[in-house]
Order: C-alpha cells, then sequence, then structure tokens
C-alpha cells in the first residue's frame, strides 16, 4: 500500500485523534503545511488559558515564543554525537549513560575511518550533479506569513513535479564546493523557517548516492553527503528538544513534531532518499517514549533494535551492491550511537552482506565496471571501509568470532563466485584480533585455498580472471594482523612449514604477469619481509631475495624502486638482531638483488643501508679508556671486505659537484666506519693493515674526512711498530715507519682543506720524531711552514660567518714552537734554519689590525729563544739529541739567539706600547710581567736594567691606582714581595739575587697563572 498518492486533491494520512478536528486545505499536500503550522503554533496555544473548547489551528498561526531555530548549526563527529537529553526522562539519561560507558577511547570512531576514505578516495574524471536544487541563488530572506504559505505550496508541488537541474563536468573541488552550497542551503532555510525546502535540499543530496558515475568516487561521495544529512538531523534534534524546553509550556508537542516528522518521511516515494532521511532522523524517535520508568528501559531497546532491523531489511531493496553496502554503513553509524551494545543489527547486516556476494558478479555490475574501465580489485577496494566500520562496529567489545568466520564458510559452497566472496574474509581477517588469527591460523589457510580452489573449478576462465578478489590481499591481512604483535610464533605456536611453505607460498605462486610480479612485492613490502627477516633462517631469506631477483627479471624494467628499497630495509632492519654480518654477506644473492635498481640514486641508498648495517652489527667492543676499537676476529672475512669496499666505492663514487655538504659528510661517516672496523680486525698484521689504507686511498679519494683518517690510522700504524719493538727499531720496521711517513708525506697535500693539512703535518712529524726518522720530521715542519704562508686571514664557519684566523694562528703556532725545541738542527742548513723561516712567515702573515694575538705569538718566539738558551731543556725525546746537547753551549749558537731575541723582543715591546688601548689592565699587567721574567730567564738583566725599572714600576703604579681588586690575589703577593727588592737592593745587588732565584719567580710565575 503505497503511503504517498499522486492525486493533487488529497492525501489521506493516518494521525492521532487529537487532530482530527483540524481543518484540512483541499491541497494534496496540506498535511505538510499542517505539519509546520502545528509546530510554529504551540508556543502560542501554550500561552493561552484553556478555555475547554478546541480550536482549529490556523496555518498562519506565527511563533511569539523562544525562537529555538536561532542557534547555530554545529557540526560534530560521529563519536561526539552522544545524545544529551536534560531532563527529558529516565530513559534518556539511562540511554546516555548506557553509551557513554559502553562506547570508551578504545573504539575506533568514525572520524578516523572518515579522514582515511577522504584521503584515499579521489578522481580526476569530471562529475554530475543531478538535482532540483538551483545553485547561487543569493540567501534566502525571510518571508511575511501569507509568502509562507504560498511559497511552501509550490516548494512542495516541486518536490514531486519540478524539473531536474544536471550540471555536468564538474572536477572535484567544483563538486565538493556545490555540495557545501547544498549544507549551507539547508542551514540558510531551516535559520529562516523554511524547513520544508530545508527537507526538500536534504532528500536531493541523498538522491546524489543513488549515482555511481565516476565510481573510485563513491566513498567519499558518500561521506560528503552524510556529513549533511548529519547537519540536518542536528538541526531537527535542536529544535525538538528546545520545543519540549520551552518555559510556562503547558503542553508537550514534541511527540507530535517527531510524528510529523516520520509521517512527512514516509511520504517519500524514493526508497534510498527515505532510508538516509530516517536514518539521519532517527535520533527523535526517543520523545515518542511515555516518560518510562528505568523498568520500562528494556522495552525501548527492543523499540530502536525493531526499528533499525525494519531499517536494515530496507537495505535489501537497493539493487546496486556499492549503494547498499554504504547504507548499511550509515545504518551501523546511526546504530552505534543508539544501541553501541547490540550486536544483532551489525550482525544482520554482516548476513546480509554475505548472502548477497553473488550479487558482485551480476551483469549489471560487470556492465557497469565495463563501462567507466574498472577492474574488479579496485571495484573491491570500494567495499573494504565499509566492511572495515561494520566489522569495527560488530567486534567491539567481545563477540563470537568463531561464529561470524562458521557463517562464512558455511555460505561458501552455495557462492556462484567463491573467490568474490574473500572481500568480506579480507575485512574479517583485518578486524579479528591477532590472538584469533594466531589461534586459527590452520583453519585461515585451509579456508583461504578451498576458496580458491572452488574458483579454479570455474568453467568460465574469464570469470576466473575478471572478478577473483586478489589472493595477495588475504596473505597480505594475515600478515599484518600477525606483525601487531612481537613474538607471536611462540606466543602462539604457529608452525613455520603452515606459515613459510602453506600460507606464504600462495602468494608466490603463478607469478608469470606484471600484475602478479606487483602482488607478490606488495606482499613482502607490508610485513612479509618484516616477518621472514624475523623468523626464518638467512637461507630461506637468501631463497627470498632469489624469487624476487626472478620475477623483477623476468619483465620488463620495475619502476617501483622504493617498493624494492623497502624490501631490503625491512629484512636488514628486522634481521640485525638474529643474523651475523658474516651469515648475511654469506647470501650470494645479496649484490645481485641490488643491481635490480637501476635508478643510481635509489641504489646508492640501498648501498648504504648495507653499509649502515655492517657499521652497526660488526663484532667489535668498543674501549671507554681509549677510545679504540677491540675485535673478537683477527682477522676480516674476504668476502665481507670484497663486498663491503665494493659498496663503500659506488657510493663514493656518486659524489659530484652538486652533491650537498650534508651528503658527503653521511658518505664519510658510512666510509669511515667501514675502515675503522676493519682495521681492528687486522690490528696485529701491520702490512695488511697498511695495504688496506693504500687501497682506501685510491679508492675514496674525493673526500677529504676519509684521508683525513686515513693518515691518522698510517700514524697510528707507524706508532704500534714502535711500541712492538719498545722503539728500538729493526731494519724491517725502520723500513716499514718509513712507508708508513712516505705515505702520510704523498696523502696529507691531495687534500683540499688546509686546516687538516696543517695539523696533520704537524702531527706526522711528531711521530717522524718518536721513530727517530729526523729527514722525514724536518720535511714535514717545512712543508707546515710553507703552508702557513697559504694560510686566509679568515675562515668560514658552518654558521656562514666568517671569522679572523688570529687565534688559529697563535695556537698552532704554540704547538710548532714546543715541537722545534726538540727538534735538532741540521748541521748542514745552519743555526735555528726551521726557527728562522717559522719568523719570516710569521713577520709576512697579515694579521687583524686590531689583533692582539701577534704580540703573543711574538712572546712564545722569545720565550723559544729563551728556552734554547739554557743548557738543559725541559723536555727530550728518548734516543733523540736535540740542540741542548749538538751545541753544548756553543757561543756561536748562543749569539745567534740573542740576537734574534733581541730583535724579537724589542718588536714585542713596540707591539705592547701600540696595543695597551686594547687590553684591559689585568692583560697588560700578565704581558708586562711575562716580559720581566724573559728577561730574568734570558739572563740578560744588566743590559736590559731600564727595560725591568720601566716595567716594574708601571706595573706597581698600575697596581697601586686600581687598588688590587681587579687582580688575582696570587699576582698581588709576588708583586708586593718583589716590589720590596726592588726598593731595598741596589742594581747589583738585585742582579745577584735574581740569578740565585731564578727558578723561584719562574714557579711563583707559573702558580700565578695556574
Amino acid at each position: 500500500m503505497n503511503l504517498y498518492s499522486k492525486s493533487k486533491n488529497k492525501i489521506t494520512m493516518v494521525r492521532p485523534s487529537k487532530f482530527s478536528s483540524v481543518h484540512h486545505y483541499d491541497h494534496p499536500l496540506s498535511s505538510v503545511m499542517q505539519f509546520d503550522s502545528e509546530i510554529d503554533s504551540s508556543s502560542s496555544q501554550n500561552d493561552k488559558k484553556p478555555n475547554g473548547k478546541t480550536n482549529s489551528i490556523d496555518v498562519t498561526t506565527t511563533w511569539n515564543g523562544l525562537d529555538p531555530l536561532s542557534v547555530a548549526l554545529s557540526s560534530s563527529s560521529a563519536e561526539n554525537q552522544i545524545v544529551n537529553d536534560g531532563d527529558d526522562g529516565n530513559i534518556s539519561k539511562t540511554f546516555g549513560k548506557t553509551k557513554m560507558v559502553y562506547i570508551g577511547n578504545d573504539f575506533n570512531h568514525w572520524q578516523s575511518f572518515r579522514m582515511k576514505i577522504l584521503n584515499k578516495f579521489n578522481t580526476v574524471e569530471k562529475l554530475t550533479i543531478r538535482s532540483s536544487f538551483q545553485f547561487d541563488k543569493g540567501t534566502l530572506s525571510t518571508p511575511n506569513v501569507s509568502q509562507k504559505v504560498r511559497t511552501r505550496l509550490e516548494q512542495l508541488d516541486e518536490l514531486e513535479e519540478g524539473s531536474i537541474n544536471e550540471m555536468h563536468d564538474l572536477s572535484q573541488q567544483e563538486y565538493i564546493k556545490r555540495i557545501d552550497e547544498m549544507n549551507l542551503a539547508i542551514k540558510n532555510a531551516w535559520d529562516s523557517d523554511q524547513r520544508v525546502k530545508a527537507l526538500k535540499i536534504a532528500i536531493q543530496c541523498s538522491k546524489q548516492l543513488s549515482t555511481i558515475n565516476a565510481i573510485h568516487f563513491y566513498p567519499s561521495k558518500f561521506v560528503l553527503i552524510t556529513d549533511i544529512l548529519d547537519n540536518f538531523g542536528e538541526l531537527v534534534l535542536d529544535r525538538i528538544e528546545k520545543k519540549k524546553k520551552i518555559p510556562n509550556s503547558q503542553t508537550d508537542d514534541s511527540k507530535e513534531t517527531c510524528l510529523n516528522w516520520f509521517y512527512k518521511i514516509s511520504s517519500i516515494r524514493e526508497l534510498l532518499p527515505r532510508f538516509y532521511i530516517e536514518c539521519s532522523v532517527l535520533q527523535i524517535y526517543r520523545f515518542l517514549f511515555q516518560s518510562p520508568s528505568s523498568t520500562e528501559n528494556h522495552q525501548h531497546r527492543e523499540e530502536y533494535e525493531r526499528i533499525l532491523l525494519r531499517l536494515t531489511r530496507m537495505t535489501r531493496g537497493i539493487g546496486d551492491p556499492l549503494i547498499a553496502i554504504y547504507c548499511r554503513v550509515y545504518l551501523c553509524r546511526v546504530a552505534i550511537k543508539l544501541l553501541p551494545e547490540s550486536k544483532k543489527i551489525f550482525l544482520q547486516n554482516i548476513y546480509d552482506i554475505i548472502d548477497n556476494v553473488d550479487q558482485l558478479t551480476c551483469s549489471y555490475v560487470r556492465n557497469c565496471l565495463t563501462t567507466q574501465n574498472i577492474g574488479y580489485p579496485l571495484y573491491y577496494s570500494l567495499f573494504n571501509p565499509a566492511m572495515n566500520w561494520i566489522f569495527n562496529c560488530l567486534f567491539y567489545k567481545g563477540v563470537n568470532y568463531d561464529n561470524v568466520l562458521k557463517y562464512f564458510c558455511n555460505k561458501i559452497e552455495f557462492f556462484k563466485n567463491t573467490s568474490c566472496s574473500a572481500f568480506v574474509l579480507s575485512s574479517m581477517i583485518t578486524s579479528f584480533p591477532t590472538e584469533f588469527i594466531g589461534q586459527n591460523l590452520s583453519n585461515l589457510v585451509t579456508l583461504i585455498k578451498n576458496i580458491y580452489h572452488h574458483h579454479s573449478q570455474i568453467e568460465d576462465q574469464r570469470d576466473l580472471k575478471d572478478c577473483a578478489y586478489p589472493k595477495y590481499l588475504l596473505i597480505k591481512c594475515i600478515g599484518e594482523s600477525l606483525v601487531r604483535e612481537d613474538d607471536f610464533m611462540e606466543k602462539y605456536s604457529i608452525d613455520e612449514n603452515l606459515l613459510f611453505i602453506d600460507l606464504w607460498s600462495l602468494s608466490s605462486q603463478n607469478n608469470v604477469e606484471q600484475q602478479s610480479r606487483q602482488e607478490f612485492l606488495c606482499c613482502l613490502e607490508t610485513c612479509w619481509s618484516e616477518i621472514i627477516a624475523k623468523y626464518c633462517s638467512v637461507d630461506f631469506i637468501n631463497k627470498l631475495l632469489g624469487d624476487i631477483i626472478k620475477n623483477v627479471n623476468n619483465h620488463e624494467p620495475y619502476d617501483n624502486l622504493q617498493q624494492l628499497l623497502q624490501i631490503l630495509q625491512k629484512i636488514i632492519i628486522n634481521g640485525s638482531k638474529r643474523i651475523s654480518c658474516e651469515q648475511f654477506f654469506s647470501m650470494n644473492n645479496l649484490l645481485p638483488y641490488l643491481d635490480l635498481f637501476h635508478k643510481e640514486s635509489i641504489k646508492i641508498d640501498a648501498c648504504k643501508l648495507i653499509v649502515t648495517y655492517y657499521n652497526q652489527n660488526c663484532s667489535i667492543i668498543n674501549d671507554d679508556d681509549d677510545d679504540c676499537l677491540m675485535v673478537v676476529n683477527d682477522q676480516p672475512d674476504p668476502v665481507i671486505l670484497n663486498a663491503m669496499q665494493y659498496l663503500c666505492k659506488l657510493i663514493h663514487d656518486s659524489i659530484d659537484s652538486l652533491t650537498l655538504e650534508d651528503d658527503k659528510r653521511q658518505i664519510s661517516t658510512l666510509i669511515i666506519g667501514f675502515i675503522r672496523r676493519i682495521s681492528c680486525k687486522q690490528q696485529q698484521d701491520l702490512e695488511a693493515r697498511l695495504n688496506f689504507y693504500i687501497e682506501s686511498r685510491a679508492n675514496f679519494s674525493n673526500l677529504d674526512p676519509v684521508l683525513n683518517f686515513i693518515v691518522q690510522q698510517v700514524n697510528t700504524l707507524a706508532m704500534d711498530a714502535h711500541c712492538l719493538v719498545n722503539g728500538r727499531h729493526t731494519k724491517k720496521t725502520l723500513s716499514f715507519v718509513n712507508a708508513c711517513m712516505a705515505f702520510s708525506y704523498i696523502t696529507i697535500p691531495s687534500m683540499y682543506d688546509i686546516y687538516s693539512r696543517l695539523q696533520l703535518y704537524l702531527s706526522s712529524s711528531h711521530v717522524a720524531l718518536m721513530n727517530g726518522c729526523l729527514p722525514q720530521t724536518d720535511s714535514f715542519i717545512k712543508l707546515t711552514i710553507t703552508l702557513i704562508r697559504q694560510l686566509p686571514p679568515y675562515q668560514e664557519y658552518l654558521d656562514g660567518k666568517f671569522y679572523s684566523n688570529d687565534e688559529f694562528l697563535y695556537t698552532y703556532s704554540s704547538q710548532l714552537l714546543s715541537t722545534l725545541i726538540v727538534v735538532p738542527d741540521n748541521p748542514e742548513l745552519g743555526i735555528l734554519y726551521l726557527f728562522k723561516g717559522l719568523y719570516n712567515v710569521l713577520k709576512e702573515y697579515r694579521f687583524e689590525t686590531n689583533s692582539n694575538y701577534k704580540l703573543l705569538i711574538w712572546i712564545n718566539m722569545s720565550k723559544y729563544l729563551a728556552t734554547c738558551s739554557k743548557d738543559n731543556y725541559p723536555y727530550h725525546i728518548e734516543r733523540i739529541d736535540s740542540n741542548d746537547t749538538l751545541y753544548a753551549q756553543d757561543e756561536e749558537f748562543l749569539k745567534e739567539i740573542e740576537t734574534y731575541f733581541d730583535i724579537i723582543f724589542q718588536e714585542s715591546l713596540d707591539m705592547f706600547k701600540k696595543s695597551q688601548y686594547n687590553l684591559d689592565i689585568k692583560q697588560q699587567l700578565n704581558i708586562a710581567l711575562d716580559f720581566i721574567i724573559l728577561i730574568i730567564n734570558f739572563d740578560n738583566i744588566q743590559k736590559m736594567s731600564h727595560v725591568i725599572n720601566q716595567l716594574w714600576n708601571w706595573t706597581c703604579k698600575t697596581l697601586t691606582k686600581h687598588q688590587f681588586h681587579c687582580f688575582d690575589q696570587k699576582m698581588v703577593i709576588f708583586v708586593k714581595k718583589y716590589d720590596q727588592i726592588f726598593f731595598f737592593a741596589n742594581k747589583i745587588l738585585f742582579v745577584c739575587f735574581c740569578r740565585r732565584n731564578q727558578s723561584t719567580i719562574i714557579l711563583e710565575k707559573h702558580s700565578i697563572y695556574n
């Protein structure tokens, strides 16, 4: 029996007896007009005192009370749309508490599904909107009462007989914009008191879901449209709630308003919009309850359940499987808000879906897919979000998973094409907990085999090719579920043969086509490479790499190289804890696997992964005491050595002029880590280490940090030889050390960084000197002095700013002068020839204008000369005769020292006078005391007594002027002590005193600086 009549004369609807005296206009949609007028007149009637008469309702009655529609529309997510009924009776309070208690934070709410759908299901196809809604007509104006009646009658006529407008060739963004306009139009119409227009627009919105043009966009279209329907339902709910809370109301019109809404919805002829509109406003059904007591709550739950089951049966009348399943999604969204604890609704929807699986292969669906040039794998993917949501609701907080799986298994034999049902099983596996899958893995494997075995018996091979649900997706789902838990093999006692032979072998069967190759690699990338790396033997992993190589090489070049890289990365990361380096590099398919990367940048990334794995997992122990690396194995495996050299060479050769500095640093770190570990494994074989360094220098010549490290390692190698013979070289060890020094001498100039070269020349000179290689020592120091001439005045740091090199030169020259003290002169080149060369180079260097470092360097050179004048130097190198032994206080030697001391000391005094304005008082006093001690140490007091007097008097005057407040207490004691000597003793006594107490003065000055 049709609830709606096409007659334009009269419509008959069952109404409560209360409204029997209401006058009906002779118009087919007058009941709808009454519906709105009755709602709007309720407040006016409530304000009047009852007179015992039944008054007819005037259709022009206006709302003159508190306007409940002035509240703005608020859009909320599905998880927050729990009805808050205030004081609406015990049933609403109880339902609210039940839902809030039942739905916890562990529930996967619709909002997460919504975002995934919108992100995944997009389209570049042109879209069409078919609707009687008129777009872009400006804002709605509020009509007067008479206009309102006429407009509603016209709109309701258009609702059934109005013209249909179509907007073609819309892009996705334009389509979304039009949908947003319809959403805004509903709100504007509602705010303008045009309820029928709002209902009409909501109906037109729901009709958009009846078409599957641009089928890949349908899930996103469903999300957009149902958002509008949710907003419409909230508008209706808010209006009824506010009517119920109207002050001074003597009658409750909320129930009648609810009935009017459901009567009107039942008059919608088309099934789909009637279903969606009723679902959107279903939450207002609670206002029809007669304020029951808590003991009657069970009856009302049953009433809700009855309604939801009726709506579930309605979806059986929808012919298109995709449209029908998303109707069920919306129904389950409503059910999870109203009756989340009732599993009967969700279970019935799942059973209906399973029962109607054969619809997916009907001629209608096949024709639609052929028209849109869509394959079945893509078509099945449209069902996954819907199935996952329904299972999410069904399996929340405990359900008998066995019953669902058993029902599915019992139905398989009745399907025409069993493989189509696999999309249900796929979502089922995704929703099952890992524990259930682990305990029933054998049954699931058998089920998958049976599904595709029955499918293979189909005579029509075209069906097999076109309609089959991809088998790899089931295997992938099982893997993704298992990998969520660590040690699932032991926890659920899973047999390796079951997992890796029976199940995994299904994914590698019949991999002869391009599509099968992609499916096989997709399984590996997502989860199975991780599972295999964690639980399989090295032989199985090697076989897996071989299978990948075979599958990829059997076809045209594979373009998704990132997928291959991800597989390798997961194997390395997850296998590193249980597979040693020797086992890893023993796989003969490892290096051929790298040849699959025909794009150089991806291949280099793969090489970096392997080198990083080696550096992190090589069997070494870090000794924190001396920061050296000790090894377990004495000799490196030749296979590993050759493989790593090959990989590092590939990484090194990828560097060009466009390579970023960060990339160079990363590559240098990887190669240095490899060299360090090989060096440790060859620690006892010195010649093998030197040969390895020579080969590494040839392979990695473009990276300064690597060359720097190699030179340091060679210097360390020479010192290892020194320690091996306790400093007493044999002919063989001396030749070996000379070879090491020759290596450094040749390698250092090939480096670009001048600062690294300076440091390496100096450290190499130390090593050569320790091993008694005096010619090599002279050569290194000569190169050092020559290189100082090339030192730029400024250096650029990592922050991009330039800083003066004066401080660096001061520090470096101090180290060099300390070295020159123990380096003996070459008799053929003259006295202090190295120092003279350094002095000449430093004189030519361009110091910063206001820099004090030149003065400090000159003071250091004066100290060096003062030390050289002593008959015994403060330190020596074992078995090396320094100048104190060679010259033995020779007069010519001392005279040469005195000549240069006078020159440099006088230059220092001149610089001190000029730079006083750039020094603070404490710095000036320190330098003045340095000068005094220099004169005393050089034993030149008589000749320079006037200088001492000037410096001393100035020092005492300065200390007195500043009242000793800003100086170190030890310095003050030192000055006071020796000031008394200057005051009471004449010059001769002072000279004698100073000669007798030189060591005391030096020690006290040293304690001041420390």
